[in-house]
């Protein structure tokens, strides 16, 4: 059963109150219409502070302790969602532009023509029933900008919530990955309470996003404790890897803050694995018709995850492949990095290349 549209008739004259029952009597019992009364400007306020989902007041402008003028003033002030029809003998021009310059909505004059008030009422009732539409539907895509801009950088919200195919096609794109977890998490979790554990994990993954977004990547996905990110969507920029290696010493940065922190209230340092890579990848849609996820696959993204892993192996918090540092060229690298020579890597044939964090 739909919610009947609440209608505050506001005026001192029971009559009218006997007059809108009768006319509406048959609606009433329907439930599409609810009415309620009110003898003045105060008692309205309260009324809608009681039921703020009232959408129309019928309102006279002649009554005690506040006229309809100075209810309208106050409703305007208050920012109410309300439509106010006024419904008035004092049908005056001077009255009407006051009227309609504090917000009203339309007038009726007095005596009333039920059939035309009838109109006015239904005519009014679909304004509001619009506008509450298009208050939900902005309300639904404010809520999916929020939801975007925890996995998307700014740039990429916009561009997200704007167009209809933002990120193109399948192809292949030239990008820079970069994956970090929490070192030694899977023991850390067992010992802990599970509310501790969602606890710590969201702090984690909020500041880590936080220096993935100030450099412009993208939050691919959240895997357990570890955080995908590519640098060089929708588009790519020759400053990809060098955005994400930025990328990676202000997680370095951050951790630190974030470890001086938790010694404060007596919890134990962390320590966080940085994996970077830099190359070719697919980039597009997988899954089926029912349910279907942006993705970017490929040995760029597998490398990465296995420098990632490298980091345990080389006690050292951050592992870059050579085609970041190639990338990046002749420029100031964001932190002091060392060649740390050829390296196998497990499931891949061949050897690559790898640096490291130069001792300080």
């Amino acid at each position: 059963m739909s919610t009947p549209a609440k209608i505050l008739a506001v005026d001192d004259e029971p009559d009218f109150e006997l007059l809108l029952k009768q006319r509406f009597r048959q609606r009433i019992r329907q439930g599409s219409l609810a009415f309620r009364f009110a003898r003045h400007g105060e008692e309205a306020l309260a009324v809608l502070e009681e039921e703020p989902d009232i959408g129309l007041l019928l309102l006279d402008i002649n009554m005690p302790v506040m006229d309809g003028l100075t209810l309208l003033a106050e409703l305007r002030a208050r920012k109410s969602p309300a439509r106010a029809v006024i419904v008035s003998a004092y049908g005056d021009m001077a009255n009407i532009r006051t009227a309609m310059n504090r917000g009203a909505f339309d007038f009726v004059t007095k005596p009333v023509d039920l059939a035309d008030l009838e109109v006015t009422i239904d005519k009014t009732l679909e304004t509001i029933a619009y506008v509450r539409g298009l208050d939900r539907e902005r309300a639904a895509a404010e809520r999916a900008r929020a939801n975007l801009a925890r996995y998307f950088s700014p740039n990429i919200v916009d561009l997200l919530a704007d167009s209809d195919e933002p990120l193109g096609p399948v192809r292949r794109q030239t990008v820079a990955v970069l994956f970090v977890d929490i070192v030694g998490f899977t023991r850390m979790a067992e010992a802990m309470p599970p509310e501790a554990v969602v606890a710590m994990l969201r702090e984690f993954h909020e500041r880590m996003a936080g220096q993935i977004f100030a450099c412009g990547g993208t939050v691919e996905k959240y895997i357990g404790d570890a955080i995908f990110a590519v640098f060089g969507l929708p588009s790519a920029s020759p400053h990809d890897a060098l955005n994400a290696l930025r990328c990676a010493a202000l997680m370095l940065k951050e951790l630190l803050a974030w470890n001086a922190a938790r010694a404060e209230k007596g919890e134990p340092s962390l320590g966080i694995g940085i994996g970077l890579n830099y190359g070719p990848a697919v980039l597009g849609d997988v899954g089926s018709e029912h349910s279907l996820s942006f993705t970017v696959i490929g040995d760029t993204v597998n490398v990465a995850s296995r420098l990632q892993g490298l980091t345990r192996e080389l006690s050292t918090p951050l592992v870059v492949a050579e085609a970041i540092v190639r990338q990046i060229g002749g420029g100031t690298l964001p932190l002091a990095l060392q060649d740390h020579g050829e390296r196998e890597l497990r499931g891949r044939s061949g050897t690559i290349r790898i640096w490291i964090p130069a001792p300080a």
